[in-house]
């Protein structure tokens, strides 16, 4: 599916946001950022699409920042393994497993509460 709006690929699944852009090998491990090989098997990688949906897998707070102002940083994970940090956006609760959307602007990677079903 694509988003009229943006042109952007969105997934078909529980989100509309648009679809991440993974690295993976034939071995199925999967990375947010794009190495040469794979770094736990050496095999080489591949672009492959991810839907955006996510869970929160451990969160903190930077209370010292470039700009001065206290940010939530968290860890998130999407259904293939891949981990990323993410500032998180929104109300988002504290307990790990709690639902995200993860989304790419400006070369950094941000997590939203997902809308509820």
């Amino acid at each position: 599916m694509t988003d009229h709006d943006t042109g952007n690929r969105v997934s078909a699944g529980r989100s509309s946001a648009p679809l991440l852009t993974l690295y993976s090998c034939e071995s199925s491990h999967a990375f947010f950022f794009p190495h040469k090989t794979c770094p736990l098997c050496g095999a080489n990688l591949g672009e492959t699409e991810s839907p955006p949906d996510g869970v929160l897998v451990s969160h903190t707070t930077v209370r010292v920042s470039p700009t001065g102002a206290p940010f939530r940083l968290g860890l998130t994970r999407v259904a293939c393994g891949a981990q990323t940090l993410c500032i998180i956006e929104g109300e988002i609760g504290t307990d790990p497993g709690e639902e995200v959307v993860i989304l790419k602007k400006g070369g950094l990677y941000y997590a939203k509460p997902r809308a509820p079903r």
